[in-house]
Formats: C-alpha cells, sequence, structure tokens
C-alpha cells in the first residue's frame, strides 16, 4: 500500500469518525433530553438543569481532555476507546434512566422542600448525563490529537475542518431523531441506532489508527518541537483575547438559540417538532461556517498579512445578524399576518424560508471558534491540542451560561429585545476589540468604548419594540373589525399577550395567547368547555364532603376557578410550567371568580405530571387542563404512564378528567389512539363533547358511570352568581346531558381493532407534529350515545327534554364536523334558545339572528316544495306545505293545496286536520268542524287534533264541547305546539 493511500484512508477515517460520532452523540442527547424530562420534569427549571449538566460535562472533557492527550504519542486509541465507552453508555442509558426514576421517585418522597427538590433533580442529572457528556467532550481533544501528524498550520487547520464535520453530522443526527426515529420507532430503537453509530465511529477510528501506525513505521522520526514555515509561538495577548473572546461568543450563540426558539414558535407552534428543527438549522449552520471559516482564514493567510482581521469583521456581522433576524421574522417576508397564529393545527409549514434566517447569523457565529483556532498558531502537536480544547471548553462554557441565564433571569427582568441588544453588544465588543486591537494603546481602547456605547444607545433608543410588533402581529392575524392589544408580558416560561377583539362575524371575545398560540379566550365554547370541566367532576363526585382538588394548567384561570364555585372543594392546588400567571388572572376574572387570589387556591410552579410524583398527595379529584398532546410541553400528560400515576394518587372514590381536542388536533388515527389509551387504565370513562366546537374531556369515574338527576341538580342550584350556569347552559340535567356524547361503547365502537396506545418510549402524536395533517376523522357526531340509561331518578319530562337537547346538539355537531349550514338551521328550529345554537348563528348573521318562527317556516316552506315538486301525489307534504304556506300569509295557494290534498286523500287524519284547521282560521266553522270531527276520530289520541277541534267547538259558539276537547288534548301532553292557546281558550293561562 503506497504512502498516498494510506494517508488517504487515514484522513478519510478521521472525518467520516468524526462526522458519525457528531451525528450518534446528538441522537443520544435529543433521546436523553425526552427520557429524562419524564424522570426529573418538564419545568423550564429542570429543562435548565439538564442543558447546564450537559454542556459543563462537554465542556470540562474538552478541557480535562486537551491537557492530558496533549502530552501522549500521537495515536487514535484514546479516541477510539472513548466512544466505545459512550456507545456503551448509550446502549445501557434506557436501563440505567429507569434505575434512575426509581431512585428519584424514592428520594421525592423523603424531600419535602421544593427547593432542596431541585437539588434533587440536578444530582439525578448529573448522574444521568455527566460522565457521558464528558466523555463526548473529550473525544474532540482526542480526535485533534490523534489527527496532529502534520505541521501547525494544517494542525489547526484540521482542527476546523475536524470541528465542522461533527457540527454536520450534530446537525444530522438531531434531524434524524426528532423527526424520523423517535417518531417512527420509538426511544429505544433510537437509542440502539446511536449505539450503532458509535461502534462505526470506533471501527472508522481503528482503521485510520492502523494506517496511522503503518505511516509511523515507514516515516523518519521528526522532533516533536520542528515547526513548520510560519508557525510563531503563541502570543499571551492574543490569547487572552480569544479566550474571553471565544467566551462571550459561545453565551451570545446558545443565548441567541433560546431566545430564537421562542420567535420561532410564532410561526410553527409549541410542537414538538420545533426544537429539533431549530438545533437542526442551528448546527448546520454552525458546521457549515466551520469550514468557510477554516478555509477562508487560510487563503487570507496565504494571501495577505491581514488574516486575522477576519475574527473581528466576522463577529461584528454575527452582532447585526442577531439584532436583525428577530425585526425579520416577525415581518411580513416570511408569513403574512393572516396566517400568523393559525398553525398549530394546519400542516407543517415549509420551513426553509424560516431556516434560512435562522441560520444566517449561526454561519458568521459557528466560524468564530475555528478561526481562534487557527490565529493562535501554535507550535507542537501537544500545544495544538491543548489549545484548541481550552478554546472549545471555554466556548461551551459561555454557551452553558448563556443557555441558563437567558429565558429564566435576563427576559424577565429585561425582556427579549433587551437580550437581543446584549448579545449584539457582546459580538460588538469582540469585534471591535480585534479590528482596533485596543490591548496595548489607549486611545484605541476609548475608540473601542465610545464605539460601543454609541451602538447601545442607538441599539436602545431607535429600534421598535419587539413586544408591540409581536402582539401587533397576532392583532392583525385575526382579521377581526377591531382588536385591542390589552397585556403583553414577557415571562419566563413564556411570553404572554391579552387581545380584546369585537367582530360580528368573528365574535367578541377576550383572547390569551402563550408564545404565539392560543390558550383561553371568552369565546362562549371556549368557557362553557372550561366551566363544566372545573365544575362537573366536583359535582358528580360520590362524597358531599370536602375535596381535595389538582388542576393541571392553569390557563386564564377558567377551570381552576369553576372548581372553587363549589363549596364542596376544601383544598385547590394548580400546577403549570409558566409562573407568572397572576396578570393573566386579573384579565379574566368575570369568568375565572378571581381565583388566584382565593384562600382555597394554592399554586406551584412545576411540570404536572413531576408534581405528581413528588407530591405524593393524595386527591379526590386531578383535572388536567393541558393544551395539546403533540406540543412539546403536554405530551407527557397524554401516556399510558401519566394515567398510571393519576390512578395511583387518587383517593378511593377518585375522579380524573381531561381535556381533549376532537376536530384540529386529533387527525387520523390519532383520536383511536387517545381513546385507547385512556380506556387502558380508565374503563370506566365517557366523552363530553362540547357540541359545535373542538373542546371535549374524557372523564373517568370509579365505577361505571351514573347519574342522580335529582342530587345533581340541588348541586347545580347552589352555584354562585358569578358562574352564570344559566347563560353558559350548565343550571340544569338536562342541558349538561346534551354534552354526553361517548359512554363505553361507543367508545369500544369508535376504538375498533386499534390496539396501539401512547406511552413514554413512544407517542403517536409525535409524528403527526412533524408530517403533513391527515383530515380529521369526520365521525364523532355519528358515534352519539345516549345518557338516559345511566341516569336515576328521572321524569319523563326530564327524558324528553334530554332527547331535544341530543337533537339539538347533533345537528350542531354536524354543522363543525361536515359543514353544513342548514344542520345549524334545523337545531335553531329545534331549540332557539340553546346557547351554543344562538352563539353560532350569531356569527353566520353578523350578530343579527333572525327571528325563530319565521326564518324556520320558510325553511321549512323550502323543503317541502322541492318534495312537492319532486313528488306532485306526496299528499302529507301537501298537507304541510299547505299548514305553512297558510301561516306564512300565503293563503290562496294553502287553500288550493289542502283541497287537493283532500281530494287525494278524504280519508288520512293528518290531511283532514290540515284542511279543517286552515278552514277554521278562514271563518268557516261548518267546514271546519266537518273536517276536524273526522279527523279527530282517525286520530283519537293526537293531542294536536283534539286542541284543534276544540277550538273550533269554541269558535261555532259549542262550548261544553269545546272545552272537553281542550281538556283532553292536555291530559294527553302538556307540551305540544299549541298548549299555551289551549290553556289560555280554557282560562288556564300558565
Amino acid at each position: 500500500m503506497t504512502s498516498r493511500l494510506r494517508s488517504w484512508i487515514f484522513l478519510a477515517s478521521v472525518y467520516l469518525a468524526f462526522f458519525v460520532s457528531g451525528a450518534g452523540c446528538l441522537i443520544a442527547e435529543v433521546t436523553w433530553n425526552r427520557m429524562l424530562i419524564v424522570v426529573v420534569g418538564n419545568s423550564l427549571t429542570s429543562a435548565a438543569i439538564i442543558v447546564v449538566v450537559f454542556m459543563g460535562g462537554l465542556g470540562l472533557g474538552s478541557y480535562v481532555g486537551g491537557r492530558v492527550l496533549s502530552k501522549r504519542q500521537v495515536s487514535l486509541v484514546p479516541y477510539l476507546l472513548l466512544e466505545v465507552c459512550v456507545g456503551i453508555y448509550v446502549l445501557a442509558s434506557p436501563h440505567l434512566f429507569d434505575l434512575l426514576a426509581d431512585v428519584f421517585n424514592s428520594l421525592s418522597g423523603v424531600v419535602q422542600n421544593r427547593d432542596l427538590l431541585t437539588a434533587v433533580r440536578m444530582v439525578v442529572t448529573i448522574a444521568a448525563l455527566f460522565l457521558p457528556a464528558t466523555l463526548m467532550g473529550a473525544t474532540f481533544p482526542a480526535m485533534i490529537a490523534g489527527a496532529a501528524t502534520d505541521s501547525p498550520l494544517k494542525r489547526t487547520a484540521r482542527t476546523g475542518y475536524l470541528y465542522s464535520i461533527n457540527t454536520l453530522g450534530a446537525a444530522l443526527g438531531t434531524y434524524v431523531a426528532g423527526w424520523i426515529l423517535l417518531l417512527e420507532f420509538g426511544v429505544h430503537f433510537t437509542v440502539a441506532c446511536a449505539f450503532g453509530l458509535y461502534v462505526f465511529a470506533a471501527l472508522s477510528a481503528l482503521v485510520g489508527n492502523t494506517a496511522l501506525k503503518a505511516s509511523a513505521r515507514e516515516a523518519a522520526p521528526q522532533p516533536e518541537s520542528e515547526e513548520a514555515p510560519g508557525a510563531a509561538v503563541v502570543d499571551v495577548g492574543l490569547w487572552r483575547f480569544l479566550a474571553v473572546a471565544t467566551f462571550g461568543i459561545g453565551f451570545a450563540s446558545l443565548a441567541y438559540e433560546i431566545l430564537l426558539t421562542r420567535l420561532i414558535i410564532l410561526y410553527l407552534g409549541n410542537t414538538i417538532r420545533v426544537f429539533p428543527l431549530v438545533l437542526a438549522a442551528f448546527l448546520l449552520g454552525i458546521g457549515i461556517s466551520a469550514v468557510a471559516g477554516t478555509w477562508l482564514y487560510g487563503f487570507l493567510d496565504r494571501k495577505t498579512s491581514k488574516a486575522n482581521s477576519l475574527f473581528g469583521v466576522v463577529a461584528l456581522g454575527a452582532g447585526a445578524f442577531i439584532f436583525l433576524t428577530p425585526y425579520v421574522l416577525l415581518s411580513d417576508l416570511i408569513i403574512g399576518s393572516e396566517h400568523f397564529v393559525k398553525l398549530v393545527d394546519a400542516g407543517p409549514v415549509n420551513p426553509l424560508p424560516i431556516l434560512l434566517i435562522i441560520v444566517a447569523p449561526t454561519i458568521l457565529i459557528g466560524s468564530l471558534l475555528p478561526i481562534a483556532i487557527r490565529m493562535l498558531r501554535p507550535g507542537g502537536r501537544g500545544e495544538a491540542t491543548k489549545e484548541a480544547a481550552t478554546l472549545y471548553a471555554l466556548n461551551t462554557a459561555g454557551g452553558l451560561l448563556g443557555a441558563g441565564l437567558a429565558n429564566r433571569y435576563l427576559v424577565p427582568l429585561i425582556g427579549i429585545q433587551g437580550v437581543i441588544v446584549i448579545l449584539a453588544l457582546v459580538c460588538a465588543a469582540v469585534g471591535v476589540s480585534s479590528l482596533l486591537s485596543p490591548g496595548r494603546n489607549a486611545l484605541r481602547r476609548a475608540v473601542a468604548v465610545v464605539s460601543i456605547f454609541a451602538l447601545a444607545v442607538g441599539l436602545i433608543a431607535f429600534p421598535p419594540r419587539l413586544m408591540d410588533l409581536y402582539a401587533g402581529k397576532i392583532a392583525e392575524s385575526k382579521l377581526a373589525k377591531s382588536v385591542d392589544v390589552i397585556y403583553t408580558y414577557e415571562g419566563r416560561a413564556a411570553t404572554v399577550s391579552v387581545l380584546d377583539q369585537a367582530d360580528p362575524q368573528r365574535g367578541t371575545y377576550r383572547d390569551m395567547y402563550l408564545n404565539g398560540v392560543e390558550e383561553a379566550s371568552t369565546r362562549f365554547w371556549h368557557t362553557q368547555l372550561f366551566k363544566l370541566l372545573g365544575i362537573f367532576p366536583v359535582l358528580m363526585h360520590e362524597s358531599d364532603g370536602p375535596k381535595d382538588v389538582l388542576v393541571i394548567a392553569f390557563g386564564a384561570g377558567i377551570t381552576a376557578g369553576s372548581v372553587l364555585a363549589s363549596d364542596e372543594v376544601a383544598s385547590l392546588d394548580v400546577v403549570d410550567l409558566n409562573p407568572d400567571v397572576e396578570g393573566i388572572n386579573d384579565l379574566f376574572t368575570d369568568v375565572n371568580g378571581d381565583v388566584f387570589h382565593k384562600p382555597r387556591f394554592h399554586f406551584h410552579e412545576d411540570d404536572g405530571r413531576n408534581y405528581l410524583v413528588t407530591s405524593h398527595k393524595k386527591y379526590d379529584l386531578i383535572i388536567s387542563d393541558s393544551t395539546h398532546p403533540r406540543s412539546y410541553d403536554s405530551w407527557i400528560l397524554y401516556t399510558k404512564n401519566f394515567y398510571e400515576r393519576v390512578r395511583e394518587q387518587l383517593r378511593p372514590g377518585g375522579i380524573f378528567a381531561q381535556w381533549v381536542p376532537v376536530s384540529e388536533s386529533m387527525r387520523g388515527p390519532l383520536f383511536r389512539i387517545h381513546l385507547n389509551t385512556f380506556r387502558s387504565v380508565f374503563p370506566n370513562s365517557t366523552f363530553w363533547y362540547i357540541y359545535g366546537s373542538d373542546q371535549a374531556f374524557l372523564l373517568a369515574t370509579p365505577e361505571p358511570f351514573s347519574l342522580d338527576v335529582p342530587r345533581l341538580q340541588r348541586k347545580l342550584d347552589k352555584l354562585p352568581d358569578w358562574f352564570r350556569a344559566k347563560h353558559y347552559q350548565i343550571d340544569t340535567v338536562a342541558r349538561i346531558a346534551g354534552f354526553f356524547w361517548l359512554d363505553g361503547p361507543a367508545m369500544a365502537k369508535m376504538i375498533g381493532s386499534e390496539t396501539r396506545v401512547n406511552e413514554d418510549d413512544r407517542h403517536y402524536f409525535d409524528k403527526q407534529s412533524a408530517v403533513w395533517a391527515l383530515p380529521p376523522d369526520m365521525q364523532l357526531p355519528l358515534y352519539q350515545a345516549s345518557i338516559v340509561p345511566y341516569l336515576k331518578h328521572a321524569g319523563r319530562k326530564l327524558i324528553a327534554d334530554i332527547h331535544e337537547e341530543a337533537a339539538v346538539g347533533r345537528q350542531v355537531a354536524n354543522f363543525k364536523f361536515f359543514r353544513r349550514q342548514s344542520d345549524l338551521f334545523n337545531a335553531y328550529c329545534i331549540d332557539a334558545e340553546n346557547g351554543n345554537v344562538q352563539y353560532y348563528m350569531s356569527l353566520v348573521f353578523s350578530g343579527e339572528v333572525p327571528d325563530q318562527r319565521p326564518f324556520c317556516r320558510q325553511a321549512e316552506i323550502r323543503h317541502f316544495r322541492r318534495v312537492y315538486a319532486e313528488q306532485p301525489g306526496n299528499y302529507p307534504a301537501m298537507a304541510m306545505l299547505a299548514d305553512l304556506l297558510y301561516e306564512d300569509g300565503q293563503v290562496d295557494e294553502a287553500v288550493s293545496l289542502a283541497q287537493r290534498a283532500l281530494s287525494l286523500a278524504p280519508q288520512n287524519g293528518a290531511v283532514l286536520d290540515s284542511y279543517g284547521w286552515i278552514m277554521f282560521q278562514e271563518g268557516k266553522y261548518a267546514e271546519a268542524l266537518k273536517a276536524l270531527e273526522k279527523a279527530a276520530s282517525l286520530l283519537p289520541g293526537n293531542p294536536v287534533v283534539s286542541y284543534h277541534l276544540g277550538a273550533a267547538y269554541l269558535a261555532a259558539g259549542k262550548h261544553d264541547r269545546g272545552r272537553a276537547h281542550l281538556e283532553k288534548a292536555l291530559s294527553i301532553s302538556d307540551d305540544f305546539d299549541g298548549a299555551d292557546h289551549a290553556r289560555e281558550l280554557l282560562g288556564k293561562r300558565e
């Protein structure tokens, strides 16, 4: 084998190993993060701990590895051993994390103080991540040391290329893990793939080391200190500057990534897919720029004496792009206002334009570390390894600090715009200092300070406020006649915006957005859902005594406030990731009862699932009002594992209820999978749907569902005035029964042959968040079940009312799912007073709901005209049309049709009744009585016919007969069309 071929094999093996290693590293990191949030929680505190521990391990590994490995002879064996060790850990990690979960659960039972619990989280996270992260960090100097076989200039160039190829591999690994492996195959398969990549990297290193040894045997020994032409001893002043600069650039880089993620959510929603997408784009930009920066520095160094100026120019450019990127994202260049907040439930937006904007600053930022390494020009091989590893460690440490401080501390203190200004100034300061080299010259120092100060004043004083642009963008996207932004707040967990909208076609209500995603509003159906979700489980509980309740997620506080509408609740714990809820509460007191300031209310900032694990408190009721199951912060609340934990924390007789989206988020088979998951833990489940909306909830009871009608009604009658139970149709058993939709058999039928369940290891909503959305399952209205078999002590009148409510609900559900206005109009004609019907009719008719009687009469006239036109001999349709036309004032046509129907069916009771009633209204009493008497003989049990005959007898002066027939009609039924008039004629007006 020739020397040239061995050299080529060596280089190919080195680059391939480091590329694959980068991919394996990020696949493992993304998967570990997925597994670890289940253990220590999905709160910002837990997320910050994970970032700090992992990046701290990377930095420490690089620093220590650089010092240890710089003293060893050239070999890839240390790198190979490190990769094998990391691979083994990756493969074993699911079992280790399960063990750590048991340890954490045990410790959390002993540690009651929440601050100490944070320390426990830190210990568990360190135990999980610090060792592999340190080993991963050490692979960087190990590879540099093993590949350092050339002159100093080539060594520093190769360091930059290795850094680049590793980062490109990391970008690919992030994308593959977050968008393919976890979505399609789950955690265990993804971990196995990462292990395979580490094995491949180790084998590549073995091949490279074999080629290296063969080359070393043939090559003449060279003094270790020999330097190539142009190499120089490291300048101490330059080293100090680059150490500070790379730390600052690392801080700006990771803090920028964190802030940018908050802005990206505005475009792509808060789904699971957003974060690997942003991270992959970020790493891709760094990887590309590392190659470009390394090459460009070498080119300039060969052609000019100003190569070091590249560092300053790039740093200034990075600062400019960091500052400008958020403004570009909030402009209409990418997505117009009409689509700005409509993307959460839509198919994925083409991410390329957004990614290009994200990558632009990172292309500049990512090139700075490789350029800094080349600027040092270390002489010896060991020095090259040590200095490069140290700069990498400092860069990582800066990133660790930036990621830890940006969201939790800096944003609440100075806002996103303030943090962006600081990051831009850090880059500008690095750039100006590099270009002016002010370290040895007082005038240059003064120029640098004045320049940075002037830039700071300009960036603070002149640009428009990002928050104003952000809130204004949301307001524009609503396309309403009038939208007022009444509240904005940049908190630790979310950017909050509250708007008031007024529009006859789009509704008038107050709306709350967290990070650009609508979370709560005062729309009729939204408030209705939250109120019912909060109060109904409390009223359904078998005990009338004091109850302890947990609500997961605060939102606008409507669900929590509704829980406290019952005086049976002794204590209410509310847990939410967003700690800044008091300001939101104060804007929704009309619908939440000012719950935040109630003495029974207790707030906890935490992940709801982790709170259940760590509090060990038992509850009579647990209500989950978390956001979508495909969002990054809520998916863990829709798994079988979570439901099992809920069941453990319920007291005997306890009830669990969970909010569920039904038409926009539950797509394809996901609804069936979710129902199957829920019922696998809670077999006694019922499904309640706010018909006309996409809002519903699942109710799990300890025993098969049943409803004691008098008991529930007594409790409903005690609800406070602020709750507005009647307005939201929560005041009677019949109205509430209208929301009952699926019982056990209906759910089983809907689930069908579906056997999959959502688990921590495999969550099927992941995929739906990352692929083109399927059309929703247009079937929920078809599975409506009856609540009547589950009622106790229900009278005939109540059952009739429930049937009417169910009919209205079915029609409005059809309107929602199948987009048929005729179904809504049918519901309006059944019950014009129904609040849901009123709401949607108001939107359809721009706030001016038509009078029910003439509106429905015209609809019926159109219907029967179509029937009559298609079936000219249909005498029942003729009779009905004749009645409607007469009521509408079209007398001649009505009389003609009634006569024609009578000629076709002279012995039909319904036809005789229609004809006789029209004759009665025309004042032809003799003819009317003749027809109505015959109709009554044919239909003796029909209350309407008896009423018509009684009214005709009274008009003809036959009072005794008239009263007798009216009383007979009311004895048959007290609720027929005309019953009130019959009572009026009898003098029994009610």
